[in-house]
């Protein structure tokens, strides 16, 4: 199977280039997801008042008659050369399947960087989770802890803490920006944390069952690895200001790239800028 171009991720980058090559008149396109629906990570808070803009995108989105392949992975990555068909296969529950593109977006997007990527003094209990790990408990039915400390530092922890008030009243809230977390306290699960205001150096010691903890990104491009797609130390994919990658008819959007933010917030306006020089 051939298509003009192939999406891979169906987050908030990929729906708006999407959008925006129905607009353009793109007929041929298919959009590849690892997850059960459309979306992305951040789905899980489109309810919120945080992501008013993403969830009018997922509306309008509804409507695309494109071909979308959810529960899939892109296993192979083979960029063509000298103006060829680029090459992928595609893994989903009906097996491994090849396909052809003239263009590939990558919008795959990112995951949390958690607590394990920090230097943060303590043992390593359980019990200490990113605010999307929370939000996927809460979805299931189930409560995270009794005793909560969230760490804000963006709108995805922020919509986290609004969601968690309302299932329980055991939650304390502290600014990344005003407070550092120091040192984290437990054995077989975390019994307390210890915290450092920024300005003043007031140590602030609190018990809990439940750390909600995330600073920075990790860029899902693991699938890229052995392919000559440019990436930086960050394994962000590294694009200009039109999503243009270093190879040809390849491009890329959103937080999976040097260009995204750990918060999601500008990747649709990078959508639009790179779905502009598409075609």
């Amino acid at each position: 199977m051939m298509y003009e171009l192939v999406i891979i991720g169906a987050g908030i980058s990929g729906l708006t280039a999407a959008l925006w090559a129905w607009e353009g008149g793109v007929s041929s396109v298919l959009m590849i997801d690892y997850q059960k629906r459309r979306g992305g990570f951040t789905l899980p808070y489109w309810s919120s008042e945080e992501f008013v803009l993403e969830r009018e995108l997922l509306e309008k989105a509804a409507s695309l008659p494109y071909d979308i392949h959810e529960q899939s992975t892109v296993v192979g990555f083979f960029p063509g050369a000298n103006g060829q068909l680029h090459q992928l296969y595609v893994q989903s529950p009906m097996g491994t399947h090849s396909l052809e593109a003239k263009k590939v977006l990558i919008a795959s997007g990112s995951l949390e960087k958690p607590r394990e990527a920090h230097k943060i003094p303590g043992t390593r209990p359980a019990g200490i989770m990113t605010p999307m790990m929370a939000m996927q408990l809460i979805e299931r039915g189930y409560q995270p802890g009794r005793k909560i400390v969230l760490i804000e530092n963006g709108r995805i922890s922020r919509s986290t803490a609004i969601f968690l008030e309302k299932e329980t009243s055991n939650l304390v809230k502290y600014a990344e920006s005003d407070w550092e977390l120091t040192s984290i306290k437990g054995l077989s699960r975390v019994e307390g944390v210890q915290l450092r205001h920024r300005m003043t150096d007031e140590i602030d010691e609190v018990a809990c069952d439940t750390l909600i903890f995330a600073k920075g990104r990790v860029p899902c491009t693991f699938f890229l690895k052995g392919t000559p797609i440019e990436r930086d130390h960050h394994d962000a994919i590294i694009v200009d200001a039109t999503g243009k990658t270093n190879l040809p008819n390849i491009y890329a959007a959103g937080s999976c790239t040097c260009l995204g933010d750990d918060d999601h917030s500008n990747s649709m306006e990078l959508a639009k800028e790179t779905a502009k020089h598409l075609f």
